[in-house]
């Protein structure tokens, strides 16, 4: 066993765990165990074979973009794509969006679409002749692109999807190949949360929605009773407790993740911020330390032998009749 190993990757969780008072100790243990980790060959499997199921439905290319945090002016993203000055506008140029771009000068760091957009630029190498990887409008003319999908590992809040798809609708080439029945829009995903999903599909470009596994949360994964304690521990162990902004989860503050989400899913890439907050969050009070599970959203050293649970079938049942629903745990 390395240092980075499932030993390591135990003796973290303890640690966390620890935190908790005696009488919390359990429930925090409950919730942790109730979380699903999804490994790296497990995203990209699993992604790439359901996108490569549903592109054959498609009659031509597909282009594919990685959805990630786009530049905005007065609540509106950039446009997707440039266009022409002229009365009548067109969208032009050969390059399309980059990948990967920060959108903070002072924060160059890369986030899930970093390991999304290396998963496209593979599938497009294998399959050129039916993947576009991040194309211009040049590229989606001559290649008679059919599809115009967005791609990413979660579906939290649906903000950054929306926005993706916005930033494409803008463009009016683009909103007239959709009118012209040329282009449909959909945004493929490991996963989302039903929150998500139904802000997504509300889009004027009428998405339609792939995702592997739906996304489990507080409210899915525990009886009505058991989320309520759930969401109570997280607010008590908040470590953002006396920041700005700060409160509980019924006033809509985040103690529950970004969204107010309370997802209960980790990658191997990292943890979203949908995520509760007193698993990626240290506190700033020097005299109430807060060390998190997974310090900065970071994940790497955990794996699934040790932490957390597979969506596997018997998983699932189990999962169903732990909040009494016996017919479906025993149905295929």
């Amino acid at each position: 066993v390395t240092a980075s190993g499932p030993m390591n990757a135990m003796n973290r969780a303890r640690a966390w765990l620890e935190q908790f008072n005696l009488v919390d100790r359990s429930l925090a243990q409950k919730l942790l165990e109730t979380f699903a980790f999804v490994s790296r060959d497990d995203f990209n499997d699993q992604m790439g074979a359901m996108l490569l199921r549903e592109a054959e439905a498609i009659q031509g290319t597909v282009a594919l973009y990685a959805e990630r945090e786009l530049r905005h002016r007065l609540g509106k993203p950039h446009r997707l794509f440039s266009e022409t000055r002229r009365s009548i506008k067109r969208a032009t140029g050969a390059k399309g969006p980059d990948a990967v771009k920060p959108t903070k000068a002072y924060d160059p760091s890369v986030g899930s679409e970093g390991i999304v957009a290396q998963m496209i630029s593979q599938l497009c190498h294998e399959y050129p002749k039916k993947f576009l990887n991040h194309p211009g409008p040049e590229q989606i003319r001559r290649k008679r692109a059919r599809a115009l999908w967005v791609v990413t590992d979660l579906i939290g809040s649906g903000d950054r999807a929306s926005n993706y798809l916005e930033a494409a609708w803008l463009v009016r080439s683009v909103r007239s190949w959709w009118s012209g029945k040329l282009m449909e829009f959909a945004v493929m995903a490991y996963s989302a949360t039903e929150s998500g999903e139904r802000l997504v599909a509300r889009h004027p470009s009428k998405p339609t929605i792939h995702v592997v596994l739906p996304c489990p949360t507080i409210d899915t994964c525990f009886s009505t009773k058991e989320a309520q304690q759930m969401k109570v521990l997280c607010t008590t162990y908040d470590p953002t407790d006396g920041e700005p902004g700060h409160g509980p989860w019924f006033w809509s503050a985040p103690s529950l993740g970004y969204g107010n989400a309370g997802a209960l899913l980790v990658f191997a890439h990292g943890a979203p911020n949908n995520v509760p907050l007193m698993f990626h969050k240290a506190s700033k009070d020097k005299k109430n330390t807060w060390t998190p599970l997974f310090p900065a959203r970071v994940s790497a050293g955990l794996n699934k032998e040790v932490f957390g649970i597979d969506l596997t079938a018997e998983s699932i049942s189990a999962r169903l009749a732990n909040l009494g629903d016996n017919s479906l745990a025993k149905s295929k």
